[in-house]
C-alpha cells in the first residue's frame, strides 16, 4: 500500500515524539552574511549552562520536526542542542530551492551558523552536527566549508549530490521521490519545471554536489545507511570520497554501517514483505552516537577512532531460513575485496554462469507508455520500499524473465552489481529497466535491487537510435549499485528486463526530448529487443565472496 508524504512524517512524530513537548530555552536569531537571520532553538541541560560541547541539527524541516527534535537526546548527557530551521524552512510559500544556501557558493548558512555559535558564551568551541534525510544532506553540504569549530558529524541516510542520487539515475528522472520531496520542502512549481529542465548534470547541479569537493573536508563522519534506502549509493559515494580523498583530519577518519534497512528506519522496522532481523534492529553498540560525539568534542577515550572503517549487515533469506547470510561484519575498505562472476542470459532464458550458453537470439517485447511496469517495491522515498514479491510483474508480456538453476550451496555477493546488456529498440529512445531477484523454494521471486538506463543519455550524439524494425544492438551498463546478500542454497537467482518502474522513474515516452525536457512527438509504443548469445553476451556481473 502506498503511503501519502504526510502520512510518513505523521507515523515519525507519533513513534519518536509521543512524550512532553520539550521546550526550548531560547531562541536565538543568528545573522548570516547578507543580513538573513535564521530562527535557532537552544535546549540546555540547565538554565545556567555555559561553555557546552554542541551538537546542530539545520532543519529544512523546522525547528519543530520530528527527525530535528531527536537530537534533543544529546541534551541530557550534557551537550547544547541547537536546532535550526534552513532559509527554505522558513519560506511558507516554498519559493526556496533546499541547500542552496547552505554549501559552499555566495550563502554559506551553515559555516556562519557554525562559527558564530562557536563563539557564544553557550558553547565551548567544539561543534558537531547530526541529522537524517534532509537534515544530513544539509550536513554534508556544510562540510566543505571546513569552518574551524565543527569536530564531527553523524550523517544518517543522506546523500552528497542531490542530481546523481536524489534526482536522476543514469538519465531518468526519479519522479516519485523528487516530486514528492519537493512537495514538502519547496511547493512552488518552478522547482519542478527547473529540475525537469536541468536533466544533465552542469554547473547548476555541481553546487549541490559535496562529493566533488571532498578534497576540501577536514571533519570525520560516521555515515548510516541502509541497503533499501534510496539514498543507498550516495552513503557509499559520499564516504568513499572523504575517506579517500579528504583533506587531514577527514581522509581516513570516516566510519560507515550500512544494515538491512530502508530509510524511515528505526521508526518503520518493516522492509518490504518482512520484518526487518531482530538483530539488525539497532546499531551495533560501539556506533552509538553519543560515543562518536563523546569521543571528538569531549576528548573521552572511548575507542571509536579504532573502529573498523565498515559495519555491513550480510542479508540472507528474510524468512529466516538457514544460510550464512543474516550476520554483521567489518572490513577496513569500501567495497570489501570481491571476485566479479559473470551470470549470462542464455537462449532458453536461464542465467549460466559458464561462458558456453548456447546460441545466439533475440527476446522482443512491446513498451507502451500509456500501461508501464508498477514500482512495487525497492529502494524508495514514499512508496513502499524493500524486498516485495515481483511476480505479478513478471507475470506481464512486456516484462522478460531469465533465472537460474537451483543454487546447490550459498552464494554470497556484496559489492556493486552491473548488468552489461545488448539492446535495441525501433523508436528514438527508450528505458532499460532491470530488476534482480531472490527466488526462494516456494517461488517468491523477492526484490533485492533494481534500477534503470535510459539509451539517450548513453548514446546522446545519436539523433535516432534505431533503423526503425532492424536497429542494431547497443552495448548498455545498468548500474544497479551495491547489496550483500547470501543466495541461500535451494534459492534461484533471477533477473528480470523492462522498460518502465513507474511512478519510481518517469516513464519514457520513447520519443526525443527537447532542451526544456519536452517531448517533441506524441508517445509511442517501442518495440525493444534484447540480445543474448555468443556474439550478445549480456550478462549479470555479481561481487562474489568466495
Amino acid at each position: 500500500m502506498k503511503k501519502s508524504l504526510f502520512a510518513l512524517f505523521i507515523i515519525i512524530s507519533v513513534a519518536l515524539f509521543a512524550k512532553e513537548e520539550v521546550k526550548p530555552d531560547m531562541t536565538l536569531k543568528v545573522p548570516m552574511r547578507d543580513g538573513k537571520e535564521l530562527l535557532t532553538d537552544i535546549y540546555l541541560p540547565t538554565p545556567r549552562s555555559r561553555s557546552l560541547p554542541t551538537i546542530l541539527v539545520r532543519s529544512p524541516s523546522g525547528r519543530h520536526a520530528a527527525p530535528a527534535l531527536a537530537a534533543l537526546d544529546f541534551v541530557k548527557s550534557g551537550y547544547m542542542v541547537a536546532i535550526q530551521e534552513t532559509r527554505s524552512a522558513s519560506d511558507q510559500d516554498g519559493k526556496i530551492m533546499p541547500c542552496i544556501h547552505d554549501g559552499w557558493g555566495e550563502s554559506q548558512d551553515g559555516y556562519d551558523t557554525v562559527e558564530w555559535l562557536s563563539k557564544s558564551r553557550l558553547s565551548n568551541g567544539k561543534i558537531g552536527t547530526t541529522g537524517p534525510s534532509a537534515l544530513g544532506i544539509s550536513q554534508l553540504m556544510l562540510a566543505p566549508t571546513a569552518p574551524e569549530a565543527l569536530k564531527a558529524q553523524f550523517i544518517q541516510f543522506a546523500c552528497g549530490s542531490i542530481y546523481h542520487h536524489a534526482a536522476y539515475s543514469q538519465g531518468q528522472l526519479m519522479k516519485h521521490q523528487i516530486e514528492s520531496w519537493l512537495s514538502y520542502y519547496a511547493k512552488d512549481p518552478c522547482h519542478k519545471e527547473l529540475l525537469r529542465r536541468e536533466r544533465h548534470y552542469n554547473d547548476f547541479w555541481a553546487g549541490m554536489d559535496s562529493n566533488a569537493r571532498a578534497h576540501a573536508v577536514q571533519v570525520p563522519a560516521l555515515f548510516v545507511g541502509g541497503w533499501f534506502d534510496m539514498f543507498l549509493e550516495g552513503t557509499l559515494v559520499s564516504f568513499k570520497a572523504r575517506q579517500e580523498e579528504g583533506a587531514p583530519g577527514a581522509k581516513g577518519k570516516q566510519k560507515l554501517i550500512i544494515g538491512p534497512w530502508a530509510h524511515f528506519w528505526p521508526v518503520e522496522t518493516k522492509i518490504g514483505d518482512f520484518a526487518v532481523p531482530d538483530q539488525a534492529n539497532k546499531l551495533p553498540d560501539a556506533f552509538s552516537p553519543l560515543k562518536w560525539f563523546d569521543f571528538y568534542l569531549k576528548g573521552i577515550d572511548n575507542g571509536v577512532e579504532r573502529l573498523p572503517a565498515v559495519t555491513y549487515y550480510v542479508m540472507g533469506p528474510f524468512d529466516g531460513s538457514p544460510s550464512k547470510g543474516n550476520r554483521w561484519r567489518t572490513a577496513a575498505t569500501w567495497p570489501i575485496p570481491s571476485k566479479p562472476a559473470s551470470l549470462h542470459l542464455t537462449a532458453d532464458q536461464g542465467l549460466s554462469f559458464e561462458k558456453d550458453f548456447g546460441r545466439d537470439k533475440c527476446f522482443r517485447y512491446l513498451y507502451d507508455p500509456n500501461d508501464p511496469t508498477p514500482t512495487v517495491g525497492g529502494r524508495n522515498l514514499f512508496l513502499e520500499s524493500g524486498p516485495k514479491d515481483q511476480r505479478p510483474i513478471e507475470e506481464r508480456s512486456d516484462v522478460l524473465v531469465f533465472t537460474s538453476p537451483e543454487l546447490k550451496e550459498d552464494l554470497e555477493v556484496t559489492g556493486s552489481i552491473k548488468a552489461k546488456l545488448y539492446v535495441s529498440t525501433d523508436c528514438d529512445d527508450t528505458d532499460v529497466v532491470v530488476r534482480l531477484t531472490d527466488v526462494y523454494p516456494d517461488g517468491r521471486s523477492i526484490l533485492i535491487t533494481d534500477n534503470t538506463a535510459r539509451l539517450g543519455s548513453f548514446f546522446p550524439e545519436h539523433p535516432s537510435l534505431s533503423n526503425k524494425h532492424h536497429a542494431r544492438p547497443h552495448e548498455i551498463e545498468v548500474d544497479l549499485h551495491a547489496t550483500s546478500l547470501v543466495f541461500a542454497k535451494g534459492h534461484k537467482i533471477r533477473v528480470s528486463i523492462t522498460s518502465s518502474n513507474y511512478p519510481r522513474f518517469e516513464k519514457n515516452l520513447n520519443v526525443r526530448l527537447d532542451a526544456h525536457g519536452n517531448p517533441v512527438a506524441p508517445p509511442k509504443v517501442a518495440v525493444n529487443s534484447i540480445w543474448v548469445g555468443s556474439d550478445y553476451p549480456s550478462q549479470l556481473i555479481l561481487p562474489v565472496i568466495p
